[in-house]
């Protein structure tokens, strides 16, 4: 594995592969066996100047015209591509003889970062919806703000909400819907709490981001909580959001 340093080194001095910008090969035909002949013949000239390049496998349903194979240069993906790209000067006569030229696109073989994949979104309240059941519950202050949460697991893992109020008066409270799905600013209209279930009334705005059914404006989840945390939850819903509804 190189170090920062020798890449940084390396980078300073090799341009950056997507520059290079090669002939094709007298002959070479504009067929699958072509096509492999430009990705090796680019991945030659490429090595010749210093990059680490090796062949990879080509995508099958890659569908651009140009497109030949992939590479991998110095451990980033490459596509190597096929066309017209090099400008090139063509002279002509004209019927007096007089010299004339002017621009053309020759043939030429180059490369193009892969598109990199995206970030995988951990996202279960989006694909699963909303737990059917909190068994676990608390509340706690951390520099000021004060949290009550609920989780749908005993051990604290899953899908789950978190109530926090900010000291300060100019910060609206806010509910985030954990992991990864949505924190709303003061969207919460009303609430109930008995000993099996903790329903929340949100306004037309929090619904509409929260993507519920049209017309509910209540999420309701069943409680299998011990008293403590049941008491725990109450108490920090109250001081959020004052009486319960």
């Amino acid at each position: 594995m190189p170090t920062f340093e020798e890449l940084r080194k390396l980078n300073e001095l090799l341009p950056d592969p997507s520059t290079l910008l090669f002939d094709v090969r007298l002959g070479e035909r504009d067929d699958p066996a072509g096509r492999r002949g430009a990705v090796e013949h680019w991945a030659f000239l490429a090595g010749r100047k210093g990059y680490t390049v090796t062949p990879r496998d080509a995508r099958s349903e890659h569908t651009a015209a140009t497109y030949c194979g992939e590479v991998d240069v110095d451990g980033l993906g490459y596509e190597v591509h096929r066309g017209p790209r090099r400008r090139l000067v063509e002279m002509s006569q004209d019927a007096a003889g007089t010299s004339q030229g002017r621009f053309v696109l020759g043939e030429a073989i180059w490369a193009v970062p892969v598109p990199p994949e995206p970030e995988p979104v951990y996202c279960p309240w989006c694909t699963d919806g909303p737990p059917d059941t909190f068994r676990l519950a608390g509340s706690s202050t951390n520099d000021g703000i004060f949290s009550v949460w609920a989780v749908e697991n005993a051990d604290g893992t899953g899908r789950g909400l978190v109530v926090q109020q900010d000291p300060d008066e100019d910060e609206p409270d806010t509910v985030c819907f954990e992991p990864a799905h949505a924190v709303l600013e003061a969207g919460v209209r009303g609430w109930t709490l008995s000993t099996d279930e903790l329903a929340l009334h949100f306004t037309d705005e929090a619904a509409g981001e929260l993507d519920l059914a049209d017309g509910a404006r209540w999420l309701r989840f069943q409680l299998s909580l011990k008293p403590a945390q049941h008491r725990k939850l109450r108490a920090g819903l109250e001081k959020v959001f004052g009486p319960a509804a």
